[in-house]
């Protein structure tokens, strides 16, 4: 038996995804022009895919509470082949998903969804599913950067380095 939900407002629960936007929004601003296409191998998302996916991603997310349904409508260059289409895009995305979530409100902490897998789950777990989905591609973008010697943005404003230690 699955536990009770562990998100209790929507409006709470979408300032914490705006606050993980943001973030990923300054990794996109440390993100040179040149290095859009950039990928660590052909069968690879280039940085420019994982951009357009995670944005596409969010509306994916947001078609299970509002429609039942899982739907990706992908990752390709139409959706941005320029940074600043690409931001365009992550931004409208966000807006879509947080605007849909707060209009089907805490309505949607109470009743069941569906996994890709086919799966009814309470709505929660599929909530901290997006979160973590942009979290981990974000860490790919982080190490694309550093693989091509650019420091990633500090997500906190310092490295561990400059934290106090005992």
């Amino acid at each position: 038996m699955e536990s009770e939900n562990k998100i209790h407002d929507i409006r709470e629960y979408v300032k914490y995804l705006d606050g993980i936007h943001k973030r990923t929004m300054q990794y996109v601003k440390a993100i040179p022009n040149e290095l859009l296409d950039w990928k660590p191998s052909e069968d690879k998302f280039s940085i420019g895919d994982l951009l357009r996916h995670i944005a596409s991603s969010r509306l994916m997310f947001l078609g299970i509470f509002e429609h039942g349904t899982w739907t990706y409508t992908g990752h390709d260059t139409g959706k941005g082949a320029s940074l600043e289409e690409i931001s365009i895009y992550l931004e409208a995305c966000q807006i879509k998903l947080t605007e849909g979530l707060l209009k089907v409100g805490n309505d949607v902490l109470t009743k069941k969804v569906l996994t890709l897998h086919g799966h009814e789950v309470s709505p929660w777990r599929i909530l901290m599913a997006i979160p973590e989905h942009e979290i981990h591609h974000r860490g790919q973008i982080s190490t694309y950067l550093q693989i091509n010697k650019i420091e990633p943005p500090q997500i906190f404003g310092l490295k561990i380095e400059q934290v106090k230690t005992l």
